[in-house]
């Protein structure tokens, strides 16, 4: 148990205005296997702690990973050091607290105390399983099982003191098909903290029904067709637009949305969300900085509703933080981010929806975006697969495709959202859309 009382007494004593302390405790575990053997296995145990503190008027930050007796003297003296080097002006906060936060227990003892044999049994049966779902399946790439677990606390010098611990589980595997020279890969997981809610036998028919489905996939015509993304892709590209609301970004004039809030930027049919609150696994209470985080749309009928701040922008902007500061570790400065989107789901199934479709594309994975993509223009260039589709009917598989476009106006052009939400790793919970047109290079 680390004491903190020695922090924040030290700090009063070297003239630190205030100071704040954000520890981390992180547990890792993951395993895989291949040709039923394990080739990999690794656990990690660790705790970190990122401090900073307002020093005359400057904001300086300390870090280690070595906790001990030590560490508090360590901690404040390079604060201390650290904000004397700092020559901006900018204006500095650390925030007393907000006035009350939700609460909800999402972690599950349960997942601790199955056995790691348990675990690995699975995955040995899942290979055997997916070995025997199909003749066309040659090879198994790999089967794996990663378990993290983490706990967040942040105190300050106003007393505030917040704690919060999370958990969750993912299975993954990877098969390949053959017929003949044609040879196609498939990849799928699986996430939850819920043991119980892992369905080993659906989870193989979807892996081989996934690689199987590929394979004489040919490269199509080049032109444009009506198209429909399925969840994966839609997240992929809604957390690309996602990060022009971010207020540092609109602040540096780099942002697709600058100067375009409470105006229609998206399509009606497009409602997106953040909803920290929401009772899953991906609960947050409060940000990295201590602030109450709120359920909230982004984008509402398609109308931009808000930006997001963490404390520095919004001081920035004369606003309120929206409870969206976030550190990618304990050593990082604090940034803007956002998690457990919600992309509002339609009404009609994604079958319905192919056959409303009638003749176009269904894309089901995208590739390349990081460098495929231009951030201010937001224009696009993509590797993609998917199928055909004809008189309203999945059709034959495509690859070597690429979809080029633009991503304000991909979302501009939605004509119809799915019901078939899907949670994700990324946190997104997003259902598959349906667009007018996206221009596609094959043949």
């Amino acid at each position: 148990m680390i004491k903190l009382n020695k922090y924040f007494e030290l700090a009063k004593e070297a003239n630190i205005e205030c100071l704040e302390l954000y520890i981390v405790r992180n547990y890792s575990l993951g395993f895989s296997l291949f040709h039923g053997e394990i080739d990999s296995y690794s656990t990690n145990d660790s705790v970190s702690l990122g401090a900073r503190g307002i020093f005359n008027g400057k904001m300086g930050y300390a870090y280690s990973e070595k906790i001990d007796k030590t560490t508090p003297e360590y901690i404040i003296k390079n604060i201390v050091e650290n904000a004397k080097n700092i020559t901006n002006d900018n204006k500095v906060e650390i925030f007393k607290g907000s006035k009350k936060y939700k609460k909800f227990n999402c972690y599950n003892k349960e997942l601790d105390t199955i056995p790691v044999e348990k675990k690995l049994d699975i995955l040995y049966e899942m290979e055997k399983k997916l070995k025997e779902s199909d003749p066309l399946i040659s090879e198994i790439g790999g089967v794996g099982y990663e378990e993290s677990r983490g706990e967040t606390i942040i105190a300050n010098s106003y007393g505030l003191k917040l704690k919060e611990k999370s958990n969750y589980y993912i299975f993954y595997a990877e098969a390949v098909a053959k017929d003949g020279e044609d040879t196609k890969t498939g990849y799928k997981t699986f996430i939850d903290n819920d043991f119980s809610k892992f369905d080993l036998d659906k989870f193989v028919e979807d892996v081989k029904d996934k690689t199987i489905k590929q394979l004489g996939g040919k490269p199509c015509a080049s032109k444009k067709y009506r198209a429909i993304f399925a969840p994966q892709v839609v997240s992929s590209l809604l957390g690309a637009l996602l990060s022009s609301t971010i207020a540092e970004e609109v602040q540096k004039h780099s942002s697709l949305l600058e100067g375009k809030l409470n105006t229609k930027v998206v399509s009606s049919k497009v409602t997106i969300s953040e909803k920290p609150l929401v009772h899953n696994f991906f609960f947050k209470g409060f940000d990295d900085e201590g602030v109450a985080t709120i359920n909230k749309d982004i984008i509402k009928n398609g109308v931009l509703k808000t930006y997001l701040y963490n404390l520095e922008t919004a001081l920035k902007d004369g606003v309120e933080s929206t409870g969206n500061g976030y550190r990618s570790s304990s050593k990082s400065a604090v940034s803007t981010g956002f998690s457990n989107i919600f992309l509002k789901p339609g009404k009609v199934s994604e079958e319905e929806m192919i056959k409303k479709c009638n003749n176009g594309i269904y894309i089901d994975s995208i590739t390349g975006l990081h460098a495929g993509l231009n951030a201010q223009s937001g224009n696009f260039s993509l590797q993609a697969t998917g199928f055909m589709i004809k008189d309203g009917k999945i059709d034959k598989p495509v690859n070597l495709i690429t979809i080029a476009g633009n991503l304000l106006k991909v979302f501009q052009d939605v004509t119809l959202v799915a019901n078939n939400a899907e949670l994700l790793t990324n946190s997104f919970t997003i259902p598959s859309i349906m667009i007018k047109g996206i221009a596609v290079s094959g043949d």
